[in-house]
C-alpha cells in the first residue's frame, strides 16, 4: 500500500487480484438488476432502492446512516462480503492497517450499483467509517471522457470551497480506490454517467478502524 500517498492526498489506487475480480464478475451477473432514477441500475436487494438523489454536502442524521449500514449487511449476498473481507486481510492492505498499526476492524456496510450519481464534491464522515473502499468493474478497456462518470479526488480547507484536485481516477476492471475517510479535508465527486450502453458498477464497503 502506498501509505504516503493514503496519508497526504487521501487515496489509494490498486488492482484487485484476479482470482477476487473472477469471484465478483461471477456474483454481478448473477444479480436481478432494475432501474433507478439516480443510478442506471442497482440488484433488487440494494439500499439505494428508494431512489432518493443525495446532498452535495450530505447533511444527514447520522443515526438514520448507522441503520442503514447495518441494514446493508442484512441484505448484502455473501459474494460481496466475503471477497472485501479477504481483500482488506490481503497483504497489501493487511501489513500497514494490522500489522504496522495494529488496528482492529468492523466492517460497516457494503453497496452495490451500475452507472454512477452526479455528486459534488464532499467528504463521507457522515456514513460512520474511517476507509471506504470503491471497487469499478465494467466490460470497456478504455473508458472514454465523454462518458464522464469518472471519480475526482481533491483536498480542501474545511469548511471551504477551494478544491486542489488531487487525482481523477477513471473506472477499469477491478480498480481499487482506497479512500482516507478520517481526515475531512480530503473530498471527492463524481459526474453522472452519460453513456448507459456501458456498465460502470461500483462496490462500495467501509471499515471502522481502533486500536
Amino acid at each position: 500500500m502506498n501509505v504516503n500517498k493514503f496519508y497526504k492526498d487521501g487515496y489509494d489506487e490498486w488492482d484487485m487480484p484476479r482470482h477476487l475480480t473472477s469471484m465478483i464478475w461471477g456474483q454481478l451477473l448473477s444479480e436481478k438488476w432494475i432501474d433507478h432514477p439516480v443510478y442506471k441500475s442497482v440488484p433488487t436487494w440494494s439500499i439505494n432502492n428508494g431512489g432518493e438523489a443525495q446532498e452535495e454536502h450530505k447533511r444527514y442524521n447520522r443515526r438514520d446512516e448507522q441503520e442503514i449500514n447495518e441494514e446493508s449487511l442484512k441484505r448484502i449476498p455473501a459474494t460481496y462480503r466475503e471477497v472485501i473481507e479477504y481483500l482488506f486481510n490481503e497483504g497489501y492492505y493487511h501489513e500497514w492497517f494490522q500489522n504496522t498499526c495494529g488496528y482492529k476492524y468492523k466492517l460497516k456496510f457494503v453497496d452495490v450499483w451500475n452507472g454512477s450519481d452526479d455528486l459534488g464534491w464532499h467528504w463521507d464522515g457522515v456514513e460512520d467509517h474511517d476507509i471506504g473502499f470503491l471497487i469499478y468493474f465494467t466490460e470497456q478497456q478504455q473508458w472514454k471522457d465523454e462518458w464522464q462518470s469518472y471519480l475526482q479526488l481533491g483536498e480542501r480547507d474545511w469548511p471551504g470551497e477551494e478544491i486542489t484536485v488531487k487525482h481523477t481516477a477513471y473506472p477499469a476492471n477491478g480498480k481499487i480506490i482506497l479512500l482516507n475517510n478520517m481526515n475531512p479535508r480530503f473530498v471527492h465527486s463524481v459526474a453522472k454517467l452519460t453513456n448507459n450502453d456501458v456498465n460502470r458498477y461500483t462496490i462500495n464497503a467501509g471499515f471502522s478502524l481502533w486500536n
